[in-house]
């Protein structure tokens, strides 16, 4: 009989008997259960955390790496007179300095703020986290937990350690905080931290940062400005002082807060409150923009960049990360003088040149100059990269749109076409100035363009110009070489006509047309009698010489241009760099001696080791007689009656020796001027990047208005800089010279003197071409 599954229930309850007591055995089994399970999980943890341990520290720097880190470092370029130029760096500019060479309360700042028990734990700091709930609790604001030694690991090794908020982060940079500690020193780790800390865009290292901020070095940092800089650690985003004042503001009295707290001020000493209400535009650098841009001499440091990048590559050194130091030729005092005197004069002669050419400009009746520009363009030349059409180009060419544009009173934002941007800046006069130690070849100041922001275009090395009336000293200099004649010959001012290859003839004239009479050499030269010249080119042909032999001098003095050796060469119609001709006039003045220009001393590795000096190249082009006579004849370009660098004595009242020579080119395109002096040779040229921009009249557009200005204003100054002390020496005569310089009253006789040259301070070069 089958029963229902309730009835089975109820018979099974039936048979079952009654429970019994445990026997001890089972007791004793029933506890060790629990246990092994407990034991169990703790096993299963601990594996857990091994295993952790085991994968967060198999990614970490070696040992060997820890206890030699190797940060990346800028490359420092520093001038003769101590001054950093400027740093060289990938995306990190980052420079190391000693910790005595940082201001106190920036270290005092930094221990208050990040970590106050850095001098009394070992790496970590196992009451951080109770310190950051006090914090947040009772002062409402939040600090880290990591000590200034576990900041430090992911700055040296961030790649390995890693900067997310992580759990293996955290316990990787216990690890490598733990063998910090035991292989360095505090003071080491703080001078560590201090060199590698990010603080402000992309200046690693304390002592860069405080040049991007403040323009000064770390170890002149105040109190205001070292709590900013710490308060800056937070986040540089959100207490940026160019762009939340108000909220920087308040993050740096919480410092300076901090700091009293901790006992590194004296509230009752210093009144904390004042230093508080300090604004903080009061000491913030105003001068943002890119470093290859600001700061002195930016042409030069570009030559010195490229000069390097080659050198690196031969031998074996990142010129961004490995923090060599490049010691250079470069005076920062020159270099700021001539900047000042390019920009005062420039700001000036542009007013006449604006109004002179209001309304003539010549791309108006030759749009072809425009067109031209265009062509050379960045702009141009980008699209042209990118496959645009010339349909394309025209069109981006034309089209308005938003633009900052160079100007002397300063920037300005306008809207213009990319076209009209051409013409406008197709106006603006332009220069070029080089001075070099004639006795060493080290370059002292150099200003390519009249700004690097605008005209990144270079006129000392990049530009090649007609030189004119600057190049006749090299024909004089050949005559006086072959003892043909001598300074105070006369020669009459006749035409001369030249038989040129094609088989036709020319002749030169000198520039107001005037021929006939008679004059000296000495004087032919500081009229820059452009038939004077032609004399000599004649003597030449006729004693068996020729204009080969000038252009052979000119290239033994350092011109390297090619020179065309024709007839018109008496004109300067060579185009010539401005160092090149700057260099062969140092040769004059150092007695004939060439001399390349160098730019760099010496270099240092990151340690202070010197791994290479620099020696220029040197050999004789010139014998000491020759190169005196010719010294002494560019001093008649300064010195005699209507001299054309007269005004040098008259308007800017030089009262020692000088030598010089300007030069005007055809249809006044190009104004130079090269001055000497013993210690210091400079050359300066001026004019647009257009040729047919130019002055029409030769008294506005003569390089004794144009050029030789700048020289006059920038050696004032040299020479009023006590801190320079340039001396006023005197050029020295070699032995055994016997020259006659003194060629008579007016070198030709005052009877024979036109009227214009019987002016001392004539202000108008008659005969430069």
């Amino acid at each position: 009989m089958n029963e229902s599954p309730l009835q089975e229930q109820t018979n099974q309850k039936k048979e079952q008997k009654p429970p019994t007591s445990p026997s001890p055995e089972m007791k004793k089994q029933n506890f060790k259960t629990p246990r092994r399970i407990f034991l169990g999980l703790v096993g299963v943890v601990a594996l857990f955390i091994l295993i952790f341990v085991i994968s967060a520290a198999s990614n970490l720097p070696s040992l060997s790496e820890i206890e030699n880190p190797r940060a990346n470092l800028s490359t420092q370029l520093i001038s003769a007179d101590g001054y950093v130029l400027q740093n060289f760096y990938t995306d990190q500019n980052r420079i190391s300095i000693g910790l005595n060479q940082v201001s106190p309360h920036l270290i005092n700042a930094l221990i208050a703020t990040e970590d106050s028990r850095f001098y009394g734990h070992s790496g970590v700091d196992p009451i951080a986290p109770f310190s950051i709930i006090k914090d947040i609790v009772f002062r409402g604001f939040v600090r880290g937990g990591s000590t200034v030694t576990q900041q430090l690991a992911r700055n040296l090794y961030d790649k390995k350690v890693g900067k997310d908020r992580s759990a293996t982060r955290k316990l990787k940079e216990m690890i490598v905080s733990w063998i910090l500690e035991r292989k360095f020193t505090k003071q080491e780790i703080l001078q560590a931290y201090l060199n590698t800390v990010n603080i402000y865009g992309n200046a690693y290292g304390i002592e860069v940062a405080s040049n991007r901020l403040f323009d000064k070095s770390a170890k002149n940092l105040s109190l205001e400005e070292a709590a900013l800089m710490v308060g800056m650690l937070k986040g540089q985003g959100v207490y940026n002082p160019y762009r939340k004042e108000e909220v920087s503001t308040k993050r740096r009295n919480t410092v300076i807060n901090l700091m009293a707290e901790h006992g590194f001020l004296d509230p009752d000493s210093l009144d904390l409150d004042s230093v508080k209400q300090i604004p903080l535009s009061k000491s913030l650098s105003a001068n943002q923009e890119q470093d290859h841009i600001k700061g002195l001499g930016p042409y030069f440091r570009e030559s010195v960049r490229q000069q390097m990048q080659v050198w690196c590559e031969k031998n074996g050194y990142d010129l961004y990360t490995d923090g060599l130091r490049v010691y250079t030729t470069l005076d920062s005092r020159m270099q700021q003088h001539a900047e000042i005197a390019v920009r005062e004069h420039l700001t000036e002669l542009q007013k006449d040149f604006d109004k002179h050419i209001k309304g003539r400009e010549p791309y108006k009746k030759d749009p072809s100059i425009l067109t031209r520009l265009q062509s050379q363009s960045y702009r141009y030349l980008a699209a042209k990269r990118a496959g645009k059409t010339e349909a394309e180009i025209k069109k981006l060419f034309e089209t308005k749109r938003e633009m900052r544009v160079f100007h002397w009173s300063g920037d300005i934002d306008t809207v213009m076409s990319p076209m009209d941007s051409i013409a406008y800046y197709s106006k603006f006069l332009e220069a070029g100035v080089l001075s070099i130690d004639p006795q060493t070849g080290y370059v002292k100041a150099w200003v390519g363009g009249p700004n690097y922001k605008y005209f990144k275009y270079d006129h000392v090395t990049t530009g090649a110009r007609q030189v004119g009336s600057t190049f006749k000293p090299f024909f004089y200099a050949t005559v006086f070489k072959n003892d043909l004649k001598k300074p105070c010959d006369i020669v009459l001012e006749n035409r001369v006509t030249f038989d040129l290859p094609d088989g036709s003839k020319w002749q030169p004239k000198n520039s107001d047309g005037s021929v006939g009479g008679r004059i000296s050499l000495r004087r032919g030269l500081a009229t820059s009698a452009n038939l004077v010249t032609a004399q000599l080119l004649k003597s030449l042909n006729e004693d068996g010489f020729g204009v080969e032999n000038v252009v052979e001098l000119a290239k033994e003095m350092g011109i390297k241009s090619y020179i065309d050796p024709v007839p018109s060469l008496i004109l300067g119609t060579a185009e010539i760099k401005l160092i090149e001709l700057t260099n062969a006039y140092a040769t004059f003045a150092n007695r004939g001696n060439w001399i390349e220009p160098i730019l760099i001393t010496r270099i240092e590795d990151r340690n202070g080791n010197v791994i290479e000096q620099f020696v220029p190249n040197t050999h004789r082009a010139l014998d000491e007689k020759t190169a005196y006579t010719m010294v002494e004849l560019l001093r008649g370009v300064v010195d005699e009656p209507g001299g054309t660098a007269g005004r040098l004595r008259y308007r800017y009242k030089f009262d020692n020796e000088i030598g010089g020579k300007t030069g005007t080119t055809q249809n006044q395109s190009d104004g130079w001027f090269m001055g000497m002096t013993p210690n210091l040779v400079t050359g300066v040229w001026v004019g647009c990047a257009e040729r047919q921009m130019r002055f029409r009249s030769l008294s506005l557009g003569q390089g004794a208005n144009m050029a030789l200005p700048i020289w006059g204003l920038y050696m004032q100054d040299v020479y009023e800089d006590k801190a320079i002390g340039l001396p006023k020496d005197r050029f020295t005569k070699p032995e055994g010279v016997d020259i006659n310089f003194n060629c008579g009253p007016g070198s030709r006789g005052e009877e024979e003197l036109r009227p214009e040259q019987k002016d001392p301070v004539s202000d108008f070069d008659k005969y430069d071409s």
